[in-house]
């Protein structure tokens, strides 16, 4: 058996990891994901919360990295969903995560209007208006995106919503767009509707390891995300966990494990090391000369894994 000591997860980036302290049972504190993270030798995780931001906990993790494990590379990085305990399209809470150093503006996740509709609410937070415009504090809030060169997350909203979001964002300047785990059953987006999101705007496909169903039953993304892969293309995926409920296993042996059933799918090596560092980095800012001119030559234009 695995100990976690064993696990090597050299240059991996994670950019979806749920933590503690929450409302909810995590399966690892902060400071816990940044020990695991270092012993693996990962090299960054962005950290999510639903119900608040974690920049400024990131800083803290990064300070901590500094006196605990001397000598290594990772980095930590933290965000902010716009859920109601945000204000919702809040760009005065935008503004100040931003300032602290977030790399990632998720949109609405559990108060979005998609998700209320699909477990049966009324209510939860639009993206648009009657008309199908952007709202305008999301509109203020893209420009501070733009500004700032950080990552803007689709979150929970609809693949309609998604759409109209993308367009507009791309028109005011916004570079970096990740589709948040487009195989999650709230989200649950075609391979055509990614397909158009793709070829029309270049934004980025997150995939994630595990979901959770209304059931409660946790089940596996990998075939149905190595299926997408296999018909879009490595250069427009990431590979994300999303864990840190207790009913999956710790961050690294998620991860591992994930990078594991890819490869045994038949994802190169190659391809991995793609969704897992190459583009992660760029979304990042972490992204070295090697990895740019390999970016603009064309070498994971390709489809296929």
């Amino acid at each position: 058996m695995t100990t976690a000591s064993q696990i090597r997860l050299d240059g991996v980036i994670d950019m979806h990891v749920h933590t503690a302290p929450d409302v909810i049972q995590r399966t690892y504190n902060d400071l816990e994901l940044t020990d695991a993270a270092v012993r693996t030798g990962a090299r960054a995780i962005v950290m999510k919360c639903h119900h608040c931001a974690t920049v400024a906990r990131a800083a803290l993790c990064n300070a901590y990295n500094r006196k605990a494990h001397p000598d290594n590379s990772f980095y930590m990085f933290g965000g902010l969903v716009l859920n109601r305990e945000a204000g919702g399209l809040n760009p005065a809470a935008v503004q100040t995560a931003l300032t602290m150093g977030a790399k990632v503006i998720w949109l609405p996740t559990v108060d979005a209007a998609n998700e209320y509709r699909k477990r049966g609410k009324t209510g939860g937070i639009q993206m648009t208006d009657e008309r199908g415009f952007l709202l305008p504090e999301l509109r203020e809030i893209c420009k501070l995106i733009k500004e700032y060169d950080a990552v803007l997350a689709t979150g929970h909203i609809s693949p309609q919503e998604s759409r109209s979001v993308v367009d507009s964002a791309r028109i005011i300047g916004v570079r970096k767009i990740v589709i948040t785990h487009p195989e999650y059953w709230v989200v649950d987006m075609s391979i055509a509707q990614q397909e158009e999101l793709i070829t029309d705007y270049h934004v980025v496909l997150e995939r994630c390891f595990r979901q959770p169903l209304p059931s409660g039953q946790w089940v596996s993304n990998v075939e149905r995300n190595i299926e997408a892969i296999r018909q879009l293309g490595v250069g427009s995926s990431i590979l994300s966990s999303d864990c840190g409920d207790p009913a999956d296993p710790p961050w690294e042996y998620a991860m591992a494990q994930y990078l594991h059933e890819m490869e045994a799918h038949g994802v190169s090596r190659d391809a991995l090391r793609r969704m897992t560092q190459t583009l992660p980095a760029q979304l990042l800012g972490l992204e070295d000369a090697a990895e740019q001119h390999a970016r603009e030559s064309g070498a994971y234009t390709q489809k296929g894994a």
